[in-house]
Formats: structure tokens, C-alpha cells, sequence
């Protein structure tokens, strides 16, 4: 018997193997009949003398558990076939299984894809079912039907239940019965057995959805907290525990005699219609890793991950796939890497220092997924976080290419889960996360265009920079909940810059700069309450910018410096399909306090009574504009009378402590002004003038005016 340290170079005549690329059938099976043999005989080390193997269209190369194989050298040619699926080489319920230095080619361009389908399931290297701590290292898969690497799982289940025959109203007593009193649970009426081969050959269980990962109309059950009751064969009751969907329930740490399960949780049972679930012992890959492997021109993916837990691609390239070659196009989905079938059983997946580029619909999908890491890559292509996701994680990627997605599992937004930008750099395309929570914090985006919705964004310490005459709508912050603090917006050029669709319900921008030069405005936020707090707005150039910021029930906006940009805070009229007001609460509930409104630019005669040359106020029944300091400098060229502030008074008007002044460098008839001018209207409104009620004290004018116009001494 040969030591079980030694290493065993297979013998190519004794097996019958050719490594010539000829004598298919008899090299498939010599192989496979070598590697049998040396596991039989304790030989746990396997290299193949190097050479070009022609792998049988109908077989695979199948990987033995508890060994090394090194393939340097070796090239894997699938033989040509008309197969919908195939795979050349297979780790199949394997353990603890190192593959070396192996190219795999599939037979892309000389496929037979006349029997009609897809013939997308040809792969290179596969690893499906209960692989455990499989190691896949310096490989290389190219041309094949399908995928280059591929994990994949099966779908067992040991039962399903269906709603209403197999649920009951109410939930499990401490005796075990169904206790219908309880109103807001539904019970899995049936019970389970976990004692049969098919629980035992995987060692686990767990509750999941239907076979698209759904739990049917009326439920949803990824953020809701399941029972699993044990039970012994004569229904004594042995307790519940507090489980998730589609996470394990050990057989190993059932209570001792469990012989049957059933399942409870938080649930209205009427609200329920022929919903259909599954209580699943799925064979399913754990710790998959591949590591500086390459995949490129297959026809549908580089890698994919069809199921899968604690699955990592380290240092990997995948390029060109699914791109047409010279006799074959390419098929959906089309990505560098695709994660989705297995729904939420897709768990833990990391991508670290890798190359994805050049892939035909993009580098990178995921849908339905629990748990993904993506650090120190560079991807060139579309970058889809999708699907119900949750808990993404980017660190120190480098993106080139659209981003989209959300991380929301329970189609909730206030159940969404975090998806975590961190030291990012984003180049061109846009940046759109559109449900769950989303955080930048150090990123960089580079003319990329950025939208914000769902429940919260928390943007800090980003940088965003953009420069490009043709794009519209670059930014928009449409998240319930928003939060900007310490980061630049640098917009040189684009045709509207921001545009706010949804209403927020709180937004803050705290220590924000804004620069902008030749664009066209547009509405910042819409939003319930916003605070302004340390901002700078600055405009360059001799293009008017607008800006509008729509707020509904209270702002502060302090402690801020305005330069050369027209803004207008409105209470919510201006755009609405129906003349309003901002909420009336009878206070004030709308602040502009210790801000600085610079003017120091030729301006464009507007014919909106709304935009002017620095700030106006609208719709907002209750305000109080306390301690600014307005300046008008004219820099020798006259910029005539200005209206730095215009507020169209509702009901009650605060302006105090204000300081107006106007800075001549020569002899010009510049002059800053503060208008005060009556309830603004549109035409043919229906909305009530209000009387007002002004205070006006200690406000400071220097070579300036404050104006009182004939409309609100009318209200006065």
C-alpha cells in the first residue's frame, strides 16, 4: 500500500488515458477510474502529467473528497455535442477538495444548438449539492455554453403546506396544541418529519418560500421571526425555538427525541390566499472559494452562483462573457458574475480583489440574496445590487459603470436592510439605489450621475464631481430620510442638475458645498422638514442658476452662505397640481437665521416673480428671517436694483436683525434690496389672500432698500 502523504502522478497507458486531445470515451473514463483508485488507496494527492484531454460529451470528470489535484498544464476540452447542459469538470457532494492549475474549454463554437432551448447549462468547472470546503485555485474556464464556474444546489424539500388546508389561525401553547385565541399568528398545522434519510444526508432543515422564493399573496415572512416546534413521536411536546426563514435548524441541536417539526410566526391568517411554502433539506455548497481563476468568452456568464453559502472569488478575472464570437452570440443573463437561483439559501458571497470587465449586460447581479462583500475590485459594466436583497457591503472598489439596485427583503421599506458604500471611487454611467437604506461614506463619483430613493440615505464625507453639457436630471434625493454631511457637490456642466420627484419626510445637509456653473437648476428636495445647516451654495459663470427647495411643514436653514445662486423655498404651491400652503401649525415653524447671501455677478432680468438674484420665500404661512447679512458687490459694473430677498408674506412674517448692504467699487447705480410683497398666487388661483402680521426690527440698511410693495400693504 503507497503512503497516504504520497503523491500520485496518474499513469497515462495503465489507465488507458490519451493526453493528446483524442480517444474521448476511453480518457473520460481512465481518468475517472484513476482518481476512484487512488482515493481506494489512500493517495490524496493527484497530478496529472500535462497534455490536452478530450472529456466525453456525455460524462464529466469527477472529483473524489479529501484530495489535491494539481492540473498544471492540462487543458480540459469538452467533445462537441448538442447537450442543453454538461459539465467538464464536477465536484459533486464532495469535501475537502483542492483543484490546481486546470484549464477547461467547452465547445462553444462547435455546439449543435439546433433541438431549440437555450443550451445555457454547459459549464466548466461545477461544484453542486452538498460540496463542504472546496478549493479552486489558478483554474482557468473559457468557451464553454453555459457558465465558466458554477455552484449549484438541488431543491429537496420534505414537505410543503398550503395555505388554508395545511395553516390554522393562532399559534402553538406550551402544551403544544394550536391555541386559536391567538389572533395574529398562523400555525403550519402539519407536522414534519426530520427523522428520514433525506433530513439525515444534509443534517439540516429550514422554512422557506415557494419555488420562486416568494411566500404568496399577503405574506411575507423574510422579516418575521418563525417558531419551530419540537415534537416526539407520540406528539409530547418538547418546546420551540426562534428561527429565520431559510436559515438551518441543526439536527444536531434538536432536543433529544424530536422526531417531528411544525411551524408558527407572526401572521394574519385571512389575509393569506393559496400561499404555498416549504419546509426544504436542499443539498447545498458551503465554503466554495475561488482563487485567481479566470473565466472568459462563455457564452452566458463568467461564474455563477445557483445556490450557494460562504462562496468567494479572490483575485479572480472574468471578462468578455456572453460577447458574440465568431459562430456563437450570447445569452442572458450575460454578467461577469450572476447570483440568483436559491433565492435567499444564497448566503455570505464575497468578491475580493477582483477583475470583472467587458462582460455583455455587465460585471455583476445579484437577486434574493442574504449577505453579500464586495472589496478591492474594479468592475467595468452595470453593477446590480437587485432583486430582495439584504445587507450589501462595497468597500474599496473601483465602479466604471451604472449602479442600481436596493436591499429590501420584505418589500417593506421600513424593513429595508443596509447597502453599504465605503471608499468607493464611481466613474460615469449613474448611481441609483432605489429601496432599503442606503450609506456612502469616503466615496468619490466622477461624472456620475447619482438617485437616491427608498427608506433612508446617509451620504458622509463624499465627493461628487460632474461635467457634461448634455445630461439632465444628474442628481436626485428622493429618500424618505436623508442625511448629507461633509461632502462637495461639483457640477460644472449639465442641462438640470437636481430634481427632486418623491417628498421626503426629513432631510438634513449639514456642512455641504455646492458649486455650480452652467447648468440649469432645479429643485433640490421636496420635502416634509429640512434642516440647512453650514451649507455654502456657489455659482460660477454668466448662466443663471435656479434652485428650488419645496418644504412642507418646517425648515431651518442657518449658519449657510448663498453666492450668486437664486433659490426659492417653497411651502409646497408652486408645483403642485393644486395651489397649497405649507402646513399651518399657528408658530413658526419655517427659519432662515445667521446665513450670508452674496451677490456679486451680472444677473438676467427673470419674468418669475419667484427668481431673482438671491433668495425667495413662498407659501410658507408662518417664517422668521433673523441675522442675515445680504451683500450686493458690483465689482465696477452695474448690476442695478437686486431683489437679494424677496419673501411673499402669508401669515405672519418675522425679519429681524437683518443686515442689507451694498458694496460699490465705483460709481454705479447698483443698490440691494429686501422686498416684502404680498401672498404669492398663481393665475386664477382660488387660495384665500390672509391677513399679515409683520414684524420688522432693527434690520440694517446700507446703500440698500427694503420695499414694502402695494400688494401686502394690502394685507397688512
Amino acid at each position: 500500500m503507497v503512503s497516504s502523504n504520497a503523491t500520485y502522478v496518474v499513469e497515462l497507458d495503465r489507465w488507458g488515458i490519451k493526453n493528446d486531445g483524442t480517444d474521448t470515451l476511453n480518457t473520460t473514463n481512465g481518468i475517472n477510474s484513476a482518481f476512484l483508485w487512488a482515493k481506494d488507496n489512500n493517495l490524496y494527492t493527484i497530478v496529472l502529467p500535462k497534455g490536452q484531454y478530450l472529456i466525453d460529451k456525455n460524462s464529466s470528470v469527477l472529483l473524489r473528497s479529501n484530495t489535491h489535484y494539481k492540473f498544471y498544464d492540462c487543458l480540459f476540452i469538452k467533445e462537441s455535442n448538442n447537450l442543453t447542459g454538461y459539465s467538464i469538470l464536477t465536484c459533486d457532494g464532495v469535501k475537502n477538495v483542492t483543484i490546481e492549475g486546470a484549464t477547461v474549454k467547452g465547445d462553444r463554437e462547435t455546439h449543435d444548438y439546433s433541438s431549440g432551448g437555450t443550451h445555457e447549462w454547459g459549464s466548466g468547472i461545477q461544484c453542486k449539492n452538498s460540496c463542504y470546503n472546496i478549493e479552486i485555485k489558478n483554474c482557468e474556464a473559457y468557451e464553454c455554453t453555459g457558465d465558466g464556474f458554477v455552484t449549484s444546489m438541488d431543491f429537496s424539500a420534505i414537505g410543503g403546506a398550503q395555505h388554508p388546508g395545511h395553516f390554522a389561525k393562532g399559534d402553538i401553547n406550551s402544551q403544544g396544541n394550536i391555541d386559536n385565541t391567538k389572533t395574529n399568528y398562523t400555525t403550519v398545522s402539519k407536522y414534519f418529519d426530520v427523522t428520514g434519510n433525506l433530513v439525515k444526508s444534509v443534517g439540516y432543515f429550514y422554512y422557506s418560500g415557494d419555488g420562486y422564493g416568494g411566500y404568496g399573496t399577503g405574506s411575507n415572512l423574510n422579516k418575521t421571526v418563525i417558531k419551530v416546534h419540537f415534537y416526539k413521536a407520540d406528539n409530547t411536546y418538547l418546546g420551540f425555538r426562534n428561527t429565520r426563514s431559510y436559515e438551518f435548524i441543526y439536527l444536531e441541536s434538536l432536543p433529544e427525541g424530536t422526531t417531528k417539526v411544525r411551524f408558527s410566526f407572526l401572521q394574519n391568517f385571512d389575509l393569506m390566499s393559496g400561499n404555498l411554502h416549504y419546509v426544504m433539506c436542499a443539498k447545498i455548497p458551503l465554503y466554495i472559494n475561488f482563487s485567481n481563476c479566470k473565466s472568459h468568452k462563455n457564452r452566458r456568464l463568467g461564474a455563477s452562483i445557483n445556490g450557494g453559502r460562504f462562496v468567494t472569488f479572490d483575485s479572480c478575472e472574468i471578462y468578455n462573457n456572453s460577447n458574440p464570437l465568431s459562430r456563437s452570440t450570447g445569452v442572458n443573463p450575460g454578467y461577469g458574475i450572476d447570483i440568483e437561483d436559491g433565492y435567499m439559501t444564497n448566503q455570505k458571497i464575497t468578491i475580493r480583489n477582483c477583475n470583472i470587465y467587458d462582460n455583455r449586460a455587465g460585471a455583476f447581479v445579484c437577486i434574493s440574496t442574504r449577505g453579500v462583500h464586495v472589496e478591492n475590485n474594479k468592475f467595468r459594466g452595470a453593477f446590480v445590487f437587485s432583486g430582495s436583497g439584504d445587507d450589501y457591503f462595497s468597500l474599496n472598489n473601483m465602479y466604471y459603470g451604472g449602479i442600481s439596485g436596493r436591499s429590501i427583503t420584505s418589500g417593506v421599506e421600513a424593513d429595508g436592510t443596509f447597502c453599504t458604500f465605503r471608499n468607493d471611487s464611481i466613474f460615469g454611467e449613474v448611481f441609483s439605489m432605489n429601496g432599503g437604506n442606503t450609506t456612502l461614506e469616503n466615496c468619490v463619483f466622477s461624472k456620475s450621475g447619482v438617485h437616491f430613493g427608498g427608506e433612508t440615505t446617509k451620504v458622509i464625507n463624499c465627493k461628487f464631481t460632474f461635467d457634461d453639457p448634455d445630461r439632465l436630471d444628474v442628481y436626485s434625493f428622493g429618500s424618505k430620510y436623508l442625511e448629507v454631511r461633509d461632502s462637495l457637490f461639483d457640477i460644472r456642466r449639465c442641462n438640470r442638475w437636481v430634481q427632486a420627484w418623491n417628498t421626503s419626510e426629513n432631510v438634513l445637509f449639514s456642512n455641504v458645498k455646492f458649486l455650480t456653473e452652467e447648468n440649469g437648476g432645479g429643485n433640490l428636495v421636496k420635502t416634509k422638514n429640512l434642516v440647512l445647516d453650514k451649507c455654502e451654495f456657489i455659482h460660477f459663470g454668466s448662466k443663471i442658476n435656479y434652485m428650488g427647495i419645496i418644504v412642507t411643514e418646517s425648515m431651518q436653514v442657518k449658519d449657510s452662505m448663498f453666492r450668486n445662486l437664486s433659490v426659492r423655498f417653497d411651502g409646497g404651491g408652486l408645483f403642485s397640481t393644486s395651489e397649497i400652503l405649507a402646513k399651518d401649525t399657528g408658530y413658526i415653524t419655517h427659519s432662515f437665521k445667521n446665513n450670508k447671501i452674496i451677490w456679486d455677478a451680472p444677473y438676467t432680468t427673470s419674468t418669475h416673480e419667484a427668481r431673482g438674484p438671491g433668495i425667495a420665500f413662498l407659501y410658507i404661512p408662518r417664517i422668521e428671517i433673523f441675522n442675515n447679512i445680504l451683500n450686493v458687490i458690483d465689482k465696477g459694473i452695474s448690476l442695478g436694483s437686486l431683489y437679494t430677498l424677496r419673501i411673499f408674506t402669508e401669515n405672519h412674517l418675522n425679519l429681524t436683525n437683518n443686515t442689507i448692504l451694498t458694496t460699490k467699487t465705483s460709481n454705479t447705480n447698483t443698490k440691494g434690496t429686501i422686498t416684502i410683497d404680498g401672498a404669492y398666487r398663481k393665475s386664477g388661483s382660488t387660495l384665500a389672500i390672509p391677513k399679515t402680521t409683520i414684524i420688522d426690527q432693527n434690520n440694517l440698511k446700507i446703500n440698500s432698500d427694503i420695499i414694502y410693495t402695494d400688494n401686502v400693504n394690502k394685507q397688512l
